[in-house]
């Protein structure tokens, strides 16, 4: 009888036990909740910063703003839908443990695996932020080549004026009476994306012209030069410049016009939700070439000059996404430069050069002239862009280019003449202001 009642005890405590362990396992939530406490990453970095413990079920979720990078697995969304009604409690309600089905017969809601599902929901959770960090990572590390092409239409303002002749009547020819008007060119870049924001880019742009010319009429003659030609022969008899001028019918002007620019840039960026800033700094050379010709019948005076701009400049492009295919931007770029200058200049008649002095010892008018000298340039862009599709952008805009400390053909004719058999004085004070649109395509490869 003893031994009966101490193995029916026996029996009671383990059934007892085993009754306990599963209802712990099959009805208590785990100790470990991925959507209440984040889970430590595999590779613990500097910045990461573990959560104190807090009370239970007190931890709010965290909300993403557009565009936030995630620190943890619980700043993701969760599977189901939570109602944060209280940031300091989550109040989601649980179902009732116990459905019934059609056929009348209760059974239990809880899944008997309820502690295995949420240890592969906090799984997924961890194989989706890591797969997030991946791809942040190679979209930052991933560099892309950016192919741009536009055609320019600019003129030239903001150029010296020298008057050259004038007739009987009163007209007069002056540089600006073949000015440069408009000018078409192209511009090409092409830059490549490089990790951490970072970008370096290859532009080159120019103008071309076949320049401009301009031309007086007086069939009786009678034109007074405006320069400065006292002192100048010509021929074999030593026939006056001034005379020759005199006897004119007509006098012709032409001038032409070449700029080319090319850059090396590297910099990096920063962004916010809208707005975007590059900034960057590199080296530019900008080459502004001009030349003048002005006929009188028998007689041509012919300058030429070419400025070397090189050195290095700074800049900043900014630009502001209103929607997703629209996007505006203005850039600046400016430097102070070295400017390495040439300057030809000769006065020619069908006898040969003009002079100055006797025959026995003639001073030609014909002078190479060269100078170093520091020049400055600023260029503003303003314009917009429009994303054809991923790859795919047109663009359009406007440009502005200023240049001070040139030394221009137009600009040197107000010393004497003579002054090019000896010692001319090259002028370097000139400014340009080249401006006008731009419109052209992107893509990136």
């Amino acid at each position: 009888m003893r031994q009966s009642i101490q193995a029916l005890l026996l029996l009671t405590v383990v059934f007892t036990t085993t009754l306990a362990a599963e209802t712990i396992s099959q009805h208590e939530p785990s100790l470990f909740d991925p959507y209440r406490e984040p889970a430590r990453p595999l590779a613990i970095n500097s910045g990461w910063t573990a959560r104190a413990q807090r009370a239970a079920n007190t931890a709010p979720f965290t909300s993403l703003e557009a565009g936030q990078k995630p620190s943890s697995p619980a700043q993701l969304d969760p599977l189901g839908p939570v109602s944060p009604s209280n940031p300091q409690r989550l109040t989601q309600s649980f179902p009732s443990p116990i459905r019934q089905e059609d056929s009348g017969r209760l059974h239990s809601r809880w899944s008997p695996n309820r502690a295995h599902d949420q240890r592969l929901n906090a799984v997924q959770n961890d194989v989706r932020f890591y797969h997030q960090e991946n791809h942040w990572a190679t979209a930052v590390a991933v560099s892309g080549w950016d192919l741009q092409l536009r055609g320019l239409v600019m003129t030239k303002d903001n150029s010296a004026s020298q008057s050259l002749v004038s007739n009987p009547s009163g007209s007069q020819l002056t540089t600006r009476d073949a000015d440069l008007d408009t000018a078409g060119g192209f511009e090409a870049s092409l830059s490549k994306q490089l990790a951490n924001d970072k970008r370096v880019e290859l532009v080159y742009w120019g103008l071309f012209t076949s320049g401009d010319s301009a031309e007086l009429h007086e069939p009786t003659g009678g034109f007074e030069s405006e320069l400065d030609i006292n002192g100048l022969s010509y021929g074999a008899g030593g026939t006056s410049v001034t005379d020759a001028v005199d006897a004119a019918q007509d006098i012709g002007l032409a001038r032409g016009f070449q700029y080319h620019n090319l850059e090396m840039n590297w910099g990096g960026s920063t962004r916010s939700d809208q707005i975007e800033l590059d900034y960057f700094a590199g080296f530019r050379f900008f080459k502004a070439s001009e030349d003048l010709s002005l006929s009188m019948d028998e007689q041509q005076l012919a300058s030429q000059g070419d400025n070397h701009l090189f050195g290095f400049q700074l800049g900043s492009l900014l630009h502001w996404q209103p929607s997703q295919q629209l996007e505006w931007h203005v850039g600046v770029k400016a430097g102070v430069f070295a400017n390495a200058i040439t300057l030809q200049t000769q006065f020619r008649s069908a006898d040969g050069f003009v002079y100055a002095g006797d025959q026995s010892s003639p001073l030609n008018v014909d002078s190479s002239q060269t100078k170093d000298d520091v020049a400055m340039l600023g260029q503003i862009d303003l314009g917009f862009l429009y994303r054809c599709s991923d790859r795919c952008r047109i663009t359009a805009g406007y440009r502005m280019v200023a240049v001070t400390g040139l030394a221009l053909p137009a600009n040197q004719l107000a010393q004497p003449l003579q002054n090019f058999t000896t010692s001319p004085q090259l002028q370097s004070n000139e400014s340009i202001l080249l401006h006008g649109a731009y419109v052209g395509l992107e893509y990136d490869f």
